[in-house]
């Protein structure tokens, strides 16, 4: 069941992914744009490009008739020590560039919800658009890193299923 190759190999292309969608955030960041508004979504292009280059080691150097349960492990192992990593280093360069992200981010969420407010209230109505717009106001550095972690390991999730299904025997 545990596997050490799955797990190294994850390790090392999870971080490796992390590291990369962590460059991106800084840069989008240096280059005066929002980086967990909708420029952000561009920090998730490696993590499809380190899943199948993931599993394409593994099965290239370990394992030639990898299994389909076997590409998903590596695929999800993968995508949760990118999360992991990424995740840790938003978190680190939040407190260190100061609140001045966070008060961007939250403006822009704020602008973004007033543009579209009756298609909201249709949809969740108006006390839960409210509420929604209140706890914008309580948004901290934890809250960004851990919905980072939680959307990076969603999509990693879905790409690993898309590889396991194209590597396997």
């Amino acid at each position: 069941m545990f596997n050490q190759t799955i797990v190294r190999e994850g390790i090392r292309y999870g971080v490796l992914c992390g590291i990369a969608c962590f460059a991106l955030v800084a840069l989008i960041y240096f280059l005066g744009y929002n980086p967990f508004g909708e420029l952000g979504r561009l920090t998730y292009l490696p993590i499809p490009v380190f899943i199948f280059l993931g599993i394409r080691n593994y099965k290239k150097y370990n394992d030639s008739e990898l299994s389909f349960g076997k590409g998903i492990r590596l695929g999800l192992a993968v995508s949760f020590y990118t999360a992991l990593c990424a995740a840790m280093l938003v978190f680190i360069f939040i407190f260190l560039v100061g609140p001045e992200i966070i008060q961007q981010h939250v403006a822009e969420m704020k602008a973004l919800l007033e543009e579209t407010r009756e298609e909201q209230i249709k949809l969740l109505g108006q006390q839960m658009y409210e509420e929604g717009f209140k706890a914008l106001d309580s948004v901290s550095p934890s809250m960004l890193a851990a919905d980072d972690f939680v959307r990076r390991i969603f999509a990693g999730g879905i790409f690993s299923l898309v590889a396991a299904v194209f590597f396997r025997k």
